[in-house]
């Protein structure tokens, strides 16, 4: 489902592109894709925001590796004519850049594990 601003209230300041797994779902149901490279884009950008939003080592995002693998592994096997390639990113940072303005810590985000703010 998407993220609600009740579980990160800062996603959407995060994550310019939102996509889910229920939102695509929803577009093979209503046949939105016109291709299976358009679904993918958007199977890319769901691990790509995990990947964006989340910290190294949280809950979201171990599950979301193990998703992403499994989808590869099955686009192999059921679409061996269709690769699948993510730029992934090559640090992850433990903290966000300091905010303006802000010297409290903010706890947002927690349960999904959210980087945390200096």
């Amino acid at each position: 489902e998407p993220v609600t601003r009740d579980e990160a209230e800062d996603y959407y300041d995060v994550i310019a592109h939102p996509m889910d797994f229920q939102t695509m779902q929803n577009k093979c149901s209503c046949a939105s894709y016109r291709s299976v490279q358009e679904f993918l884009t958007d199977m890319k950008q769901v691990f790509t925001n995990a990947e964006l939003y989340n910290c190294r080592g949280s809950h979201v995002l171990t599950c979301m590796v193990k998703t992403e693998q499994c989808l590869v592994a099955l686009l192999h096997k059921h679409l061996p004519g269709h690769p699948y390639v993510r730029r992934k990113r090559k640090k992850f940072p433990d903290q966000l850049p300091e905010d303006e303005g802000d010297s409290e810590p903010e706890p947002v985000g927690q349960s999904r594990g959210r980087r945390q703010k200096k």
